[in-house]
């Protein structure tokens, strides 16, 4: 299941006399249909409350980029960290 989608007339940004969103943003039911409006308007006319616009924007901005994080090994994941304190002398300036 995908993220749930906020209707627009539940948005703080909706204006319910005329209907309309304020911002003049679209907000497309489904994936494709965002695709497509991403497609033929860019990310800017697409509603901040969407659910597929910020990994619609990242693949587009970056599509080289992997934005899955890389799982951890067994071993990497518990590795202990040593750490040396060093205390100065007296009498010594730095």
């Amino acid at each position: 299941m995908g993220e749930k989608r906020m209707a627009c007339w539940q948005c703080p940004r909706y204006d319910r006399e005329t209907r309309r969103c304020r911002d003049g943003k679209a907000n497309p039911r489904r994936k494709a249909d965002t695709v497509a409006v991403a497609e033929l308007l860019g990310l800017r006319a697409l509603c901040h409350y969407n659910p597929y616009r910020d990994g619609l924007a990242r693949r587009w901005h970056f599509p080289h980029q992997p934005f899955l994080p890389a799982p951890a090994g067994p071993g990497l994941r518990f590795q202990k960290i040593e750490v040396e304190i060093l205390e100065e002398e007296e009498g010594q300036d730095a």
